[in-house]
C-alpha cells in the first residue's frame, strides 16, 4: 500500500521537541503557525503563478519545503521540491499541477499535524 502523501512523520515532531528541550508550548506554536500560515502560503503561490512571477513562486515553494521538513510534513515537502524542480526546468504546467496537489495534501497534512500535536499533549509528552 502506498504511503499517504498527507502523512506527517511523528518522529520528526518528537525530534523537534527534543531540539526545543522538551518545550511543548514552543512546538505547539510552530505547529499552529504552520497551520495558520498554510492558506496564506498557498494564496501567495497561486498569485505568483497567475502573475508569472516565477521568482516569487520559487521563494514560496522553498518556504513551504523548509517549514514542512522541520515539522515532518513529508508529502508537502516532497511536492514543494517537485515544484522547485519544475520551475527550474521551466515546466509551468507541472508547477500548476504541483500547486493543485499542494492544496489538497496541505489541508490534510495540517489536520494531521493538529491531531498528532493534540494526541501528544494528552499523553504529556
Amino acid at each position: 500500500m502506498a504511503t499517504d502523501p498527507g502523512t506527517v512523520d511523528a518522529g520528526e515532531l518528537r525530534r523537534l521537541l527534543r531540539e526545543l528541550s522538551g518545550d511543548l508550548r514552543s512546538r505547539r506554536r510552530f505547529v499552529e503557525t504552520y497551520v495558520e500560515m498554510w492558506p496564506t502560503r498557498l494564496a501567495r503561490l497561486t498569485a505568483a503563478i497567475e502573475d508569472g512571477d516565477l521568482d516569487e513562486a520559487k521563494v514560496v515553494l522553498l518556504s513551504i519545503r523548509s517549514s514542512s521538513v522541520m515539522l515532518g510534513v513529508i508529502g508537502v515537502a516532497a511536492l514543494a521540491s517537485t515544484g522547485v524542480r519544475a520551475l527550474d526546468d521551466h515546466h509551468l504546467a507541472r508547477v500548476v499541477d504541483t500547486r493543485d496537489a499542494l492544496e489538497e495534501i496541505g489541508e490534510r497534512s495540517c489536520e494531521r499535524l493538529l491531531e498528532l500535536e493534540a494526541a501528544e499533549a494528552l499523553q504529556g509528552r
